[in-house]
């Protein structure tokens, strides 16, 4: 009868399954994927890039290409324009599509005195994606675009920003909670030599915690107004790194 060693040799394997080491699996956030419906805007930005030469370049997503328009460029004309800087915001961009965008012709010829990055809030967003990361996985695919961006432009200042407040109440939400734990673990990537971590986050709240919905009509991206208060509490630091004077 080979029905016990049949049984044994079984649990044998499962035990030898049970104690190998799980395969872990890559972070999402830190593999480079193009972003679909970007291919267009990316082909004219390093189109852009291989014709000059720019002091600043603005890394982001939405929140940044917003700047594009109309209503907002009174504030892109004070403060961005007069620094030669070039908008790299992607709406809907995540940390792996803003790797695949800079490894693709977004910094070749390049050599910025300042860097702005802001990323990651498509990546916490759990409604308009078939995946979505946790604040660790979040702050891993930032940090490989800073390694990336020191890597590449190694005489560039990084002005790092944590990414802005999401929702009604920021800290009574999954997406909120992730941002603002991503903004924490992001904070010891400066050491304020190459890279400078800089959090706005508290001008677009109210004193009781609150999203101020004069500055962040949808919860999410900042109007005109939220930009020049967005600008104005960043222009300190970026005046420093530029090595300019202060246009606020």
């Amino acid at each position: 009868m080979r029905t016990l060693p049949i049984i044994f040799a079984l649990a044998v394997s499962a035990n030898a399954l049970a104690g190998s080491p799980t395969r872990q699996e890559p972070n999402p956030a830190v593999v480079p994927v193009p972003q679909p419906g970007m291919e267009r805007r990316h082909q004219e930005k390093v189109a852009l890039i291989s014709r000059e030469k720019f002091d600043l370049l603005m890394i982001g997503d939405s929140i940044t290409q917003n700047f594009e328009k109309p209503e907002f460029q009174p504030v892109w004309q004070q403060f961005f324009a007069p620094r030669h800087a070039i908008n790299l915001g992607y709406s809907g961009g995540r940390t792996e599509n803003t790797l695949w965008n800079l490894k693709n012709g977004e910094l070749t010829g390049q050599s910025p005195k300042v860097v702005t990055l802001m990323i990651g809030t498509n990546n916490a967003d759990e409604r308009n994606y078939r995946t979505h990361h946790t604040a660790e996985q979040i702050a891993g695919g930032i940090e490989a675009i800073v390694a990336l961006l020191r890597k590449e432009l190694p005489d560039t200042k990084i002005l790092l920003l944590a990414c802005f407040p999401y929702g009604e109440q920021p800290a009574g939400n999954h997406r909120g909670m992730e941002l603002i734990r991503t903004g924490m673990l992001i904070k010891p990537l400066a050491d304020n030599r190459h890279v400078f971590f800089c959090n706005v986050n508290n001008a677009f709240l109210n004193p009781d915690g609150s999203m101020n919905k004069d500055l962040v009509p949808d919860y999410l991206h900042p109007n005109p107004a939220g930009a020049l208060l967005w600008a104005k509490a960043m222009e300190t630091t970026l005046s420093r790194l530029m090595g300019d004077k202060p246009r606020g």
